[in-house]
């Protein structure tokens, strides 16, 4: 057998895998297209239902909501609302009457609310009980679907456990899918999108349960109606159709339909699901009735007609397989035309370099067929010998230049190792030198081949070497750094001491003082300052510009201005202190940089204590203070100006805030607590707003109870996250015996 009848039977079994591929391929395309569709259809469906049925809800069931609802209807759930029933009754009657749980005035009063809406069938049912479950009211719709809600055999499926329903409604409203049975079984279940919501007292604990529903089967009635299908529910392993409702007699058709839904469920233990059911020429999908739900015990069943769409399928398919028949002929018989006359010229292009290869070399003229070219195959194979001999020029040209590359490649790696060398000392540089001279006389003869060989396991060698140089000069100079860092470790550690140093140790003794002081790294840009003189006490928290080595520099200097802008003898308020600390700061920033263009400083506030009129004075700049007494916490806000910043004209003076009656605690802060972050990936800050909450909300003032209270806080809400900046928290109260004796620190301070 030659090539060709071989060529034109590979073709024809080509052709025949081709279809058997292109069948299996439309197959696998057509279940990919009803998987796909199946999907669709799931989505379109549910997304449909679930659409209408949280419109349904929001239109009339969440206008009840107490806190979100229509405006005209929150009135009635709020148990401050004065007479919202218009019935002259003081406060919110409702409340009374559930706590009395007067039925009859119950009924009264939310008939006023839901008649109307339930009469219109905007809801199916309003149910109320006492926290405890009585009932205390219901009203239904005269046309209700399934197991009338206010028969005395209608069980609804939360009084399964109503303490832990009650429980779930004290933090807000419940929507939720509520099945409702007939003890005595003559109704069908009856299934109900509910809003139900607890009546809460002043001291927000329920007194009262408000449950109002919409029948389901009423919106996926109108929902197949809409989209031309048959629905049924399926709750737990029972099939319920809309006509199981009305007592009406179930088609064949859908009982079919229904049965192998069922079973397509059991078989693939899935409950959401989508195919077509060629036989029954249906569409059979599966939703959940609620996004609130498992599919598993209440779904919907849809089935959609396909009967049409199957017929053009199949119709389709006969189709193609004749076109495609068609088509493979023609191919074949176009194929076979092609095939013989280019093996033709083969066979013609075959017998001419059989002569060349005689030593004829004379030019032959070649056979010319239907479909032939000079530039096709065979014509490419005349012109190939002819270049042959070019091609053997180009390949010495190429050789010479790979050679000359060669060459300056060693040269440059020779370059790099003189280089290494420099670098080195004794031995290790001498080793290095003769291993180079070693390269060099390795390269320097043989042929082309050998010279490339060598070039390469050369090469191969150097880097080896270099490698391990550069990493002893690496490892010297790593432990270089290693015992540099050791040495600033051990100057940090020396510079954290002496910061120490400077914080007070003893504080007043009529005054009662707590601080938490934590740098963020080990000597930090917060610092606090106390200085007791005999008839008034000097207190400052200050945050210094930047946090670690520098931060804790400016804080030195900054402690040493807070002792000098002092005047021991005269009268001094508070802002006139802050602003002789700014003179003083702006004078030693500007000796170091005349223009403070990093705009060094500090952000603090500055109390002083005058003893004989027992009257506290306070100014800040970008800080606060709080106050906390009996009634709650208030913030007196500072100056919105840093201390040291060339932003502060000449001549500014610090605003002075006078506190008349210091009872209770005092509270000063930097902001290395209020930016404390949380540990999400989006974190958000601790805030002033949390400090002065938890301030309101302390049940013990003293100040040791506050620091321990705000830093707890602290600590919970950063998690595991790092801090940011320095914290530093001081609280302080003056004690009743304002005696002028005490622990003074004065004595310390000028020391």
């Amino acid at each position: 057998m030659n090539i060709k009848t071989r060529l034109i039977g590979l073709i024809m079994i080509g052709i025949l895998s081709l279809f058997g591929a292109s069948f299996y391929s439309a197959q696998e395309l057509n279940s990919a297209n009803r998987d796909y569709s199946a999907q669709e259809s799931i989505i379109a469906h549910s997304s449909a239902w679930i659409s209408n049925m949280d419109v349904e809800f929001t239109d009339k069931l969440y206008v009840y909501d107490p806190l979100y609802g229509a405006e005209q209807n929150v009135q009635f759930w709020d148990y401050s609302s004065e007479d919202p029933f218009f019935n002259g009754d003081p406060g919110n009657p409702l409340f009374l009457a559930f706590q009395e749980k007067d039925g009859d005035r119950i009924y009264d009063l939310l008939s006023h609310v839901f008649l109307g809406p339930i009469e219109s069938e905007q809801l199916t049912f309003a149910i109320a009980y006492d926290n405890r479950g009585l009932q205390l009211y219901c009203e239904s719709s005269l046309f209700v679907i399934g197991v009338d809600p206010c028969s005395e055999s209608a069980s609804p499926d939360y009084f399964l456990n109503f303490g832990a329903f009650v429980r779930s409604l004290e933090n807000g409203s419940s929507r939720r899918i509520v099945q409702i049975t007939d003890l005595d079984e003559e109704k069908p279940v009856s299934i109900n999108d509910t809003l139900s919501f607890a009546l809460l007292d002043e001291s927000e604990s329920a007194v009262g349960i408000i449950v109002l529903g919409r029948n389901v089967t009423e919106s996926l009635e109108v929902f197949g109606e809409n989209f031309e299908i048959q629905t049924a529910l399926v709750v737990g392993g029972e099939a319920l159709t809309v006509g199981d409702y009305y007592e009406e007699e179930r088609a064949e058709d859908l009982t079919l339909l229904i049965r192998d839904s069922l079973s397509y469920a059991s078989a693939t233990d899935s409950y959401e699901y989508s195919y077509i059911n060629e036989s029954l020429g249906a569409r059979i999908s599966s939703i959940p009735l609620s996004k609130s739900i498992r599919a598993s015990e209440l779904r919907i069943l849809l089935f959609d007609d396909q009967s049409e769409l199957l017929a053009t399928l199949q119709k389709s398919e006969e189709e193609s397989t004749l076109i495609f028949g068609g088509t493979a002929m023609l191919i074949l018989a176009l194929m076979f035309a092609v095939t013989s006359t280019s093996f033709n010229r083969i066979l013609g292009a075959i017998s001419a370099l059989e002569r060349m290869g005689e030593g004829d070399l004379s030019e032959h003229k070649l056979q010319r067929g239907w479909f032939s070219s000079k530039n096709d195959e065979v014509g490419r194979l005349q012109r190939a010998i002819n270049e042959f001999r070019l091609l053997r020029v180009d390949a010495e040209e190429q050789r010479k230049e790979r050679a000359k590359r060669r060459d300056e490649r060693d040269e440059i790696m020779f370059e790099k190792m003189l280089a290494l060398s420099e670098q080195l000392e004794g031995d290790a540089r001498t080793m290095l030198m003769r291993e180079i001279d070693d390269m060099r006389t390795a390269l320097s003869s043989g042929t082309d081949e050998e010279k490339e060989r060598a070039s390469i396991e050369v090469m191969s060698k150097a880097f080896s070497k270099m490698s391990d140089e550069v990493a002893t000069l690496i490892d010297a100079r790593t432990h270089e750094l290693v015992v540099a860092k050791d040495e600033i470790n051990s100057s940090i550690r020396y510079a954290a001491k002496l910061q120490n140093a400077l914080l007070p140790k003893t504080y007043p003794g009529d005054i009662d003082i707590n601080v938490e002081w934590r740098p963020r790294d080990l000597v930090g840009g917060d610092i606090y300052f106390i200085k007791d003189l005999p008839d008034k006490v000097y207190i400052a928290v200050v945050d210094c510009t930047g946090h670690g080595v520098p931060g804790a520099f400016l804080s030195i200097i900054a402690r040493s201005h807070l002792d000098k802008a002092i005047t021991p003898d005269n009268y001094q308020s508070a802002g006139e202190y802050l602003s002789q600390v700014n003179s003083l700061l702006k004078d030693t920033l500007s000796k170091t940089d005349q223009k403070n263009t990093n705009e060094e400083g500090f952000d603090g506030g500055v109390c002083i204590y005058y003893r004989s009129s027992r009257k506290l004075e306070f100014a800040g700049a970008k800080a606060s203070i709080f106050q906390v007494q009996s009634d709650g916490a208030t913030e007196m806000v500072g100056d919105r100006k840093s201390v040291g910043s060339t932003r502060v004209k000449e001549g500014f003076e610090f605003s002075t805030h006078e506190i008349n009656d210091p009872s209770g605690s005092f509270v000063m802060l930097t902001d290395g607590i209020t930016d404390v972050m949380s540990p999400e990936e989006r974190p958000i800050a601790f805030g002033r707003r949390r400090v002065l909450k938890l301030l309101q909300q302390a049940t013990d003032r003293s100040p040791r109870y506050i620091v321990e209270k705000i830093m707890n806080s602290v600590d919970l809400y950063r998690g595991e996250a790092p801090f940011r900046d320095d914290l530093t928290l001081l609280a302080f109260s003056f004690n009743e015996s304002d005696s002028l004796e005490g622990e003074s620190l004065a004595g310390e301070e000028q020391a």
